[in-house]
């Protein structure tokens, strides 16, 4: 609560420092409320009267110095993380390189002679497992070099930043001296340049020659040990430091040496010279010697684009309605239980003959007939009543909208897919019976295909 209280009393000043404008000290008050109030109005008050602020310029080119070394001690830290990153990156994929080349040109012995097949290519096909004991023997070389950096370089400097970090604490201790003292040196010196002081004014003045005198021997106190002991340091740092970059130097120097050697014995015992090629010709040797075989890879079929799910589902759906389709226009069902309708010939009524053309004779006269006769002939003699109005056509009834909702994140895998978080409510296109098939869906205007063991029927 005591360091709480300090910065609390500081920030006025601090704040004003900023601006170049100074302010009186506030009264010391008995309660904690009265005491903010009052900082935080003379916060917003700016006095037209400058302070002093006080400085060392001796202290401050010895926190020039200090600062730099602080930024070195660090950047050599990431420099040296950046070099054991990189060669153990290097060796991991020349490694991987060539487990995978040995994988490719090591069929399985006896069913495949590709030295046989292509002679010309013997020579490569020789030097693979000669690259891979290479890869091996400069990792085991080179891994007791880097575990060497670690402890002889790396551990040192971290143990130099937790020096360093110390320091800065007292160097921050000593900032928050120099605000004290500037604070009660500019409110001493405006209460005693007041040409008519009150009895509170007195008081003050007192309470505030107090105050001074134990913030100047404060900050001098730790402003002086600060100047005494910063420049030891700093030439003990030098000492420290200078030797860890030359060992560093030549660990680094070391290892490229060790990798350039096998590396070059590599080269001479395949057979190709690599001391005074230049970079362009060993390009264009490789490009001569590659012939057709880049245009060949790029032709296999296992390194074309994978089509992905959604387009095969979308693919297929569309093949099966089309073939379906087709197929029921071809040919009716069998055991639908429909019938084939007869042609329209069949149905067409033949029209009467015109009047006088009939060439039979003329009807025999009338004679009366029995009841049943005569029912049905009066029957025939009324007219048809007129057909039934045609049926209105029934509105198709519109489809619910069905929906779903997410159990789980999915996000999508290939073009068409559809992405969706937990709690998301999508809209059914299209679905089917199994839940482990591909369903389609809509979410925020995007319509694609899901998995529909992802979701549940809301």
């Amino acid at each position: 609560m005591k360091g709480l209280g300090k910065a609390i009393k500081r920030t006025p000043f601090a704040v004003t420092s900023k601006i170049g404008l100074a302010k009186s000290e506030p009264t010391i008050c008995s309660h904690n409320a009265k005491l903010l109030i009052g900082i935080f109005l003379n916060l917003s008050i700016a006095l037209s009267t400058h302070h002093l602020e006080s400085n060392d310029p001796e202290f401050d080119e010895y926190h020039r110095i200090f600062t730099s070394l602080e930024s070195g001690a660090e950047k050599l830290l990431k420099d040296i993380k950046a070099f054991t990153d990189a060669v153990n990156a290097l060796f991991t994929t020349g490694a991987g390189y060539g487990t995978h080349l040995a994988a490719i040109l090591t069929p399985m012995g006896g069913e495949y002679d590709l030295i046989g097949k292509h002679p010309d290519a013997g020579q490569t096909i020789r030097s693979v497992p000669k690259y891979e004991a290479t890869m091996e023997e400069m990792r085991s070389l080179v891994s007791p070099e880097l575990e060497l950096i670690e402890s002889r370089i790396v551990a040192p400097l971290k143990e130099l930043q937790t020096t360093l970090k110390l320091i800065r604490k007292t160097i921050t201790k000593r900032e928050h001296k120099l605000v004290d003292y500037d604070r009660f040196n500019n409110s001493l010196t405006k209460l005693r340049d007041k040409k008519e002081k009150s009895l509170s004014d007195e008081k003050n003045l007192f309470k505030l020659e107090q105050d001074f005198e134990q913030a100047t021997n404060e900050y001098e106190y730790i402003n002086n040990a600060l100047k005494v002991d910063l420049p030891r340091f700093m030439q003990l740092s030098t000492q420290f430091i200078d030797p860890l970059f030359n060992s560093f130097f030549y660990m680094t120097l070391n290892i490229y040496y060790l990798i350039l050697e096998k590396m070059n014995a590599l080269a001479d015992d395949t057979k190709y010279d690599v001391t005074n090629v230049p970079g362009a010709q060993i390009q264009q040797d490789y490009e001569s010697k590659r012939t057709d075989a880049w245009e060949v890879i790029e032709n296999l079929g296992i390194i074309k684009r994978i089509v992905s799910v959604s387009k095969l589902v979308q693919a297929t759906r569309s093949q099966n309605s089309l073939g379906a389709g087709s197929s029921a226009s071809r040919t009716p069902s069998i055991g639908s239980g429909s019938r084939v309708p007869p042609p329209a010939a069949s149905f067409k009524k033949t029209p009467p003959p015109p009047p006088g053309a009939s060439s039979h004779a003329a009807p025999p006269p009338y004679s009366p007939a029995s009841s049943g006769s005569g029912a049905s002939s009066i029957a025939a003699t009324k007219r048809a009543p007129p057909p039934p109005p045609p049926l209105k056509p029934k509105p198709k009834p519109v489809p619910q909208v069905q929906y779903v909702v997410a159990l789980y994140d999915f996000q999508a895998q290939a073009d068409g897919d559809l992405s969706f978080n937990t709690g998301d409510q999508i809209e059914v296109v299209e679905r089917t019976a199994n839940a482990e098939d591909w369903w389609t869906g809509r979410l925020n205007g995007h319509q694609g295909v899901f998995p529909g063991n992802y979701v549940q029927d809301m």
